[in-house]
């Protein structure tokens, strides 16, 4: 720790001096941005989405989690259409009987369907986006991709069938979805729920943090072919959330994730699916949406090549990105700590079994 700090007071001149460069560099900036604003196609800044019209919201892994908290909140909202679609029918048939009786009062929501397919199944989808939306639907659509799963473990724990199975449903699951719908939307928002974990490497994730960045990179292509489209497209990085899926994966977490994932706090799905659900139906909807303070932080610090939307994105990550660097570099030093102390627990052990 001592050894930290003293870095830390070392690089502090330099690290002044890079903030003062980056707000300098930040202010020559805001021309450039402005230009890159404005010269947007104008028909993507009206609202396409506006939620009392005839809007359709279509969610992914929508029987639970994040994906029914969505479903929940469109319903509350008064979106004219709201389709959920899982594999698990009993899963379907109970979430959509919430969903209607949280209708019952208001009944402002006209259409609630439950679709049981699979996102591995890309006929499968096909058949059911044409079902679903026909072959020129007249309303705005916002598909949300939600569907997936991890199973946290040791790198050398993890069989090759579960890499396989992971990357199947949460990187192929969104873009085989993408593609069966895509061509049936006239307008509106693509969404993918990526993670923290599709931002930064986590101890653990090896099996499921390389299918959420390959969602960012996937939502990247995809937003520059659609710019010229009303079809916006963006990416969502949750936190740890409150879900059974997150019940089920803490059962056999590494005691190193544990650790490292709960300086993150737990967030509420239902407060995820409310911020989501306000950035999709934005008229100018954010490439990368957050949710905490540091999830801001990290994805200034990430943004590379990513889009801006507003102004305040791109003087934020401009000006922050060199201090936000050397934040991070505390919390890398906090997560090597963790994971040699537990590689030391463990080679103890084993000593002793010898």
């Amino acid at each position: 720790m001592i050894a930290i700090i003293a870095a830390g007071l070392l690089a502090l001149p330099a690290l002044l001096v890079q903030v003062a460069t980056a707000l300098i560099v930040a202010f020559l900036s805001v021309p450039a941005l402005c230009i890159l604003l404005f010269r947007k196609p104008r028909h993507l800044r009206p609202n396409l989405g506006d939620p009392d019209g005839d809007a359709h919201v279509i969610i992914t892994g929508g029987s639970s989690g994040i994906g029914l908290s969505i479903a929940r909140e469109c319903v509350r909202r008064g979106v004219r259409r709201v389709t959920i679609l899982a594999r698990t029918v009993s899963k379907l048939e109970t979430a959509k009987k919430e969903l209607e009786e949280l209708n019952a009062q208001s009944k402002k929501t006209k259409q609630i369907k439950a679709v049981s397919v699979d996102v591995t199944d890309y006929k499968a989808l096909e058949k059911t986006a044409l079902e679903l939306l026909g072959k020129t639907p007249s309303h705005s659509t916002y598909l949300f991709c939600c569907a997936g799963e991890t199973e946290p473990a040791y790198f050398d724990d993890i069989p090759p069938d579960v890499f396989a199975r992971i990357t199947q449903t949460n990187q192929l699951g969104s873009i085989y979805t993408t593609k069966a719908f895509l061509p049936h939307m006239k307008a509106g928002t693509i969404c993918f729920c990526s993670s923290i974990c599709g931002q930064i490497g986590i101890f653990g994730y090896s099996a499921y943090s390389p299918t959420k960045f390959a969602l960012r990179g996937f939502a990247e292509c995809l937003h520059v072919e659609l710019c010229n489209s009303p079809v916006n497209v963006q990416i969502a990085y949750p936190p740890d959330t409150d879900t059974p899926g997150f019940e089920k994966e803490n059962v056999a977490k590494p005691k190193e994730t544990q650790l490292i994932s709960e300086q993150g706090g737990l967030s509420k799905p239902d407060d995820i699916a409310r911020v989501m659900v306000t950035e999709a139906f934005r008229p100018n909807p954010r490439f990368n949406v957050y949710f905490t303070f540091d999830a801001w932080m990290l994805s200034s610090l990430t943004a590379g090549f990513s889009p801006i939307a507003t102004m305040q994105d791109g003087v934020s990550q401009v000006a922050g990105m060199a201090l936000f660097r050397f934040v991070s570099l505390f919390y890398l030093h906090d997560w090597w700590r963790i994971v040699r102390k537990f590689q030391e627990e463990r080679d103890a052990e084993m000593s002793k079994t010898k």
